[in-house]
């Protein structure tokens, strides 16, 4: 395929593709062809290539068309990011399209993006082995908070806010990856006709009850909220929540067919009280009583099963509950109390 035989060719902007890193796609985007790249001043950055053969293939034009415009989108949201300053989400050091000599036109052109290297992302770095500094976890999760609310500001919801795309960098910081399914509150997202774009296994779990919240962006913002929570829960406790949430439900239903999300809502509930109960233990273990109701009053509130409570109760208006301010200052303060301590 056309994207995955790069290596050696040199794009229009002077950057050189070097050795290929993976050939994989993920959840969200075409792009699914990754290689190390270098500037022409010695800066090693990290070029996703996407293909286009699968679309051509096809023989629908409306598919390749449909292929090229969320490219053309998720470039245009990148760039726009890149103007606003957003400092804890990644953009892009150079996008545009290089000729594979390999192929004939129209295969031969492949579309790529160039972001900075990263270190790893949180599931390779705090899941998938044993953490040795709880300092730098909640470091992160405080940047995770930020990048959220920089993406809020600029009226962007991601909705697969997930381990995986959170990167790591020098200097402990981390930052919001892969924009190629976000929506915006313009609707020019060729997602925006999805209620949910992201990974499903991460989704709020009022939408795998069919629950459909229709305050449209609102509730796009609302999701992102949820998962922020999930990845903190995810974090410290090492399984996913929406997952356990589910299954504990379906066992106190006695495993009754799928039913509404009303019917099933005293049953979300009890089991959710069970599930924070068990993570304020945990943490309690972890870290102390102080930090352990803080962040146990985070996950609660950002994750609670009845959507129309969840957030800062604070306010009462829905939109003002959206806030980040408050679960971001309490995720700076955790940060400084586990390094102050020397919590490992």
């Amino acid at each position: 395929m056309p994207a995955t035989s790069l290596e050696g060719l040199v794009t229009n902007s002077g950057w050189t593709i070097n050795k290929l890193i993976k050939n994989t796609s993920g959840s969200g985007g075409n792009f699914c062809t990754q290689y190390e790249a270098t500037s022409p001043e010695g800066k090693t950055g990290f070029l996703k290539a996407m293909d286009l053969s699968n679309a051509l293939n096809s023989g629908s034009l409306e598919v390749l068309q449909r292929t090229v415009s969320e490219y053309l989108f998720e470039q245009e949201i990148l760039n726009h990011c890149r103007d606003q300053n957003l400092s804890k989400v990644v953009v892009p050091l150079d996008s545009g399209s290089v000729i594979n000599p390999n192929f004939v036109q129209p295969l031969n052109q492949v579309y790529y993006i160039i972001f900075d290297f990263a270190e790893g992302d949180l599931r390779k770095e705090y899941i998938n082995k044993e953490i040795t500094s709880w300092s730098k976890v909640f470091r992160s999760l405080h940047h995770v908070g930020v990048g959220i609310k920089q993406l809020h500001n600029v009226g962007i919801a991601h909705q697969d806010i997930k381990p995986s795309n959170i990167l790591c960098f020098a200097n402990d910081e981390s930052k919001i990856s892969d924009l190629g399914r976000v929506t915006d509150d313009k609707g020019k997202s060729p997602f925006t006709q999805l209620t949910f774009t992201g990974d499903r296994s991460y989704a709020p779990v009022e939408l795998h009850f069919n629950a459909i919240p229709r305050d449209d962006f609102i509730d796009r913002r609302y999701s992102d909220l949820h998962m922020y929570g999930s990845l903190i829960y995810h974090l410290i406790s090492g399984v996913q929540l929406t997952p356990i949430l589910i299954n504990q439900t379906r066992e106190l239903m006695s495993n009754a067919p799928l039913t509404s999300y009303e019917e099933a809502l005293p049953f979300l509930k009890l089991a959710f009280g069970k599930m924070m109960e068990e993570f304020y233990n945990k943490c309690e273990e972890e870290f102390g009583e102080d930090i352990s109701l803080e962040l146990h009053e985070i996950v609660k509130e950002l994750c609670y099963p009845d959507y129309k409570h969840r957030g800062n109760l604070k306010y009462s208006r829905k939109i003002q509950r959206l806030s980040l301010e408050k679960y971001i200052s309490k995720m700076a303060s955790i940060q400084r109390k586990t390094y102050i301590t020397g919590i490992n």
